[in-house]
């Protein structure tokens, strides 16, 4: 196996603009994004196979220094669904650990792909206590020049100016593209929001919300006091877009398009989950996989890509082995574990690991290694492999091929396979909802079966809005107070115009944006109108039709019970930085995952106030010190002392949570940027939306 060194920039998915109705006729209301027109499927009962696998009857000899260890993994009997490869302690398939490319040393580290500059402080430690500049300030909505440790927010607009005309947004964009940060770059153009742009090399396919649906969730795991999150934030986005870069590549052999889906930020790159485990859960593969779905990482709609701050393994992956065709096989389904240690950090084991995931390579495929491998070479996913070692043939000779998957596209890839074919009437990686395809109806349904297709030239840019409508939009993170709009970007385009109820609330230049001060347990409906280049607009799209979430004042959440804290305006989560369960662990807000650092408990206290206590530590939330603008939150050992105390009061559909010490303050998402994730501070109470909490089960 070789490592790609190249990065590629994507922005969000572009596709034709949709048609209009007959004569002109405004268009139809869109489906609902809580009701999708196809019936989601259901993973089969048990793997399907041309021929039932020889069970495994002995482990290799373990080779440490090459990352072959076989500890708690176990050869699956005749009768089991693993038979053929390993059963792991938590139940999961596996191929087993995989050999290390051609002088690599697993035992050294893999530097920094990119060198960016570390934010001032340590994480964990007491953050700058200062207010945020300027003090109160507002919404996070940028993302670091430099790569380093800011995230995107997606641009946020205030539902009320549908309804509120002294919030009603220009009639027409701003002269001068919004700046980076999501804030427009002139004064007067209240209303008009834009994503920041991914530093160059970190960024991926964006598809939609950035996380609704099927995803690959890029993680990074590491033992307590073993951190190295704000030196590899960078590296572990650019090595997530480099594995990206071999689908899409891959995909162009066979007149296809195919990008890895995973979850994202607004600005496009890869989302990397900072998490802390026990150093023991570390030492092998299966205690790695409880311990990240004890804290919640085991979600069906989730395949997960750990780069794992040790030296076990070079990588190893789960694989279940199933070779029939259809939507219901079970490499279509999460979760799905694939770990790539510290001497192989990079994208192509990281890619090789996925295929496994996505379910390369069946024993049933034409060059079968019967180890989960192929023998046609190269290959990203072809070696010789245990338990047979058999030799391996060059039939695509050029080194260049060991970053594309399946070397004559007959064993586990192929985006348009011949009918009748091996990938045609059996399991095609190309097909699993975990990969999409970039399609001008906004979707990604993989086919089974897809005829074959050249691959598409550019389409002219409009020349004008006459008989054209805006693009269809879905709506997703549908919550109490808030929603994510998305669509597909329209060639062309300069802006896009959104309308809530009918009424114009805004102007965005992405394909995204966050509506937030909903009211909860209402119905809405959304839509998109197009600005082009020259001046001239589309008619507004069809609105899609979507209910928010909640109905009550949700200041009264029910004892021993686990909910999540969301900002509507930002989209954040309050959660503990690093799903750390040490003592004096920032709080920060992060994109909603309802992963386990992100619940919490809220324990009465006594005189209508109460504690905040974490679902994963089990400590408190209190004030870093005195109470005042700029104060950071952290997590100690609970106790009956005022610091621990707050009051919650009802604000519109959400609430607000204030110190009980000091209610002049409130609880808010800073503009304070904190190793990829946002510092939550208590600043002085105004009517600013980070201020603003829905307290609502995961």
């Amino acid at each position: 196996m070789a490592t790609i060194t190249g990065g590629l920039t994507y922005q969000a998915l572009s596709g034709d603009g949709p048609a209009g109705g007959a004569d002109g006729a405004p268009p139809a209301l869109a489906q609902a994004a809580a009701a999708p027109p196809t019936v989601e499927p259901e993973p089969a009962a048990e793997p399907a196979r041309d021929e039932k696998p020889e069970p495994l009857t002995e482990k290799p000899k373990e080779e440490p220094r090459k990352g072959l260890v076989y500890r708690d993994l176990k050869p699956a009997p005749a009768d089991d669904k693993c038979a053929g490869v390993y059963r792991t302690e938590s139940g999961h398939c596996t191929h087993g650990p995989d050999a290390p490319p051609p002088g690599v040393d697993i035992t050294k580290d893999t530097p920094p792909a990119i060198k960016a500059e570390a934010p001032t402080g340590e994480p964990g430690t007491a953050p700058d206590a200062e207010p945020s500049s300027p003090a109160d300030s507002g919404t996070p909505a940028g993302g670091a020049e430099d790569g380093g440790s800011a995230v995107a927010a997606v641009p946020a607009l205030d539902a009320a100016a549908a309804t509120d005309p002294s919030a009603a947004p220009s009639a027409e964009p701003p002269a001068a593209a919004a700046s980076p940060d999501g804030r427009s770059a002139s004064p007067g153009s209240a209303g008009s929001r834009t994503a920041a742009a991914g530093p160059a090399g970190q960024t991926v396919q964006c598809d939609g919300d950035g996380a609704t649906g099927n995803r690959v969730q890029v993680v990074y795991v590491h033992a307590p006091g073993k951190d190295r999150y704000a030196q590899y934030l960078p590296s572990f986005r650019k090595w997530a877009a480099d594995a990206d870069l071999i689908f899409s590549e891959s995909a162009k052999v066979t007149g296809g398009v195919r990008h890895i889906r995973y979850v994202t930020a607004a600005d496009c790159t890869p989302t990397v989950l900072n998490i802390e485990v026990p150093a023991s859960a570390l030492a092998e593969f299966s205690a790695t996989n409880r311990a990240l779905a004890a804290q919640g990482l085991n979600r069906r709609d989730r395949k997960y890509m750990i780069f794992a701050d040790a030296q076990v393994y070079c990588g190893i992956g789960t694989f279940a082995g199933d070779e029939r065709p259809g939507q219901d096989n079970l490499s279509n389904f999460g979760p799905s574990y694939g770990r790539t240690d510290t001497g192989c950090w990079g994208g192509h084991t990281a890619a090789h690991e996925l295929g496994h995931n996505l379910g390369a390579v069946n024993n049933s495929a034409p060059n079968t290694s019967r180890g989960a491998h192929c023998t046609d070479e190269y290959d990203v996913m072809c070696y010789s492999d245990s338990p047979y070692y058999p030799k391996m043939r060059y039939v695509c000779g050029e080194r260049s091929y060991e970053n594309l998957l399946d070397c004559r596209n007959d064993d586990y890839f192929h985006t348009n396979p011949r009918r009748g074919s091996y990938l045609a009437t059996h399991w095609n990686i190309a097909n699993n909802r975990f990969l999409m395809q970039q399609r001008g109806d906004g979707g990604t349904t993989p086919d089974p079966g897809p005829k074959p297709t050249p691959t598409p030239t550019p389409k002219p840019t409009p020349t004008g809005g006459t008989g054209s409508h805006g693009p269809d939009v879905t709506v997703g993170q549908i919550g109490q107070d808030s929603a994510v709009a998305s669509w597909r970007a329209v060639p062309g385009a300069s802006w896009y115009q959104l309308h809530l109820n009918g009424r114009h609330i805004g102007w965005i230049q992405g394909t995204s944006a966050r509506i937030y001060n909903l009211a909860a347990g209402t119905r809405y409906q959304v839509a998109v109108a197009v600005r082009y280049g020259d001046g001239s607009n589309s008619r507004v799209g069809r609105a899609t039709s979507f209910r928010t979430t909640g109905g009550g004042s949700g200041t009264t959440p029910a004892p021993e019970t686990r909910y999540l804290l969301v900002n509507g305006a930002t989209g954040n989560a309050a959660e503990l930085w690093g799903a750390r369960r040490g003592d004096g662990t920032v709080l920060v807000g992060s994109q909603r995952n309802g992963y386990a650092h992100q619940q919490w408990y809220f324990d009465s206290a006594g005189d209508g106030t109460v504690r905040i206590r974490s679902g994963l530590s089990g400590k408190c939330l209190q004030l870093g010190g005195r109470a005042s603008a700029g104060m950071y939150v952290a997590q100690q050992p609970c106790s009956a002392g005022a610091a621990q105390q707050w009051r919650i009061s009802a604000s519109g559909s959400g609430v607000r949570i204030a110190p009980a010490s000091g209610d002049r303050y409130a609880l808010a998402v800073s503009n304070r940027a904190y190793y990829g994730s946002w510092l939550i501070e208590v600043q002085h109470a105004s009517d600013n939306p980070a201020q603003v909490w829905t307290v609502q089960k995961p």
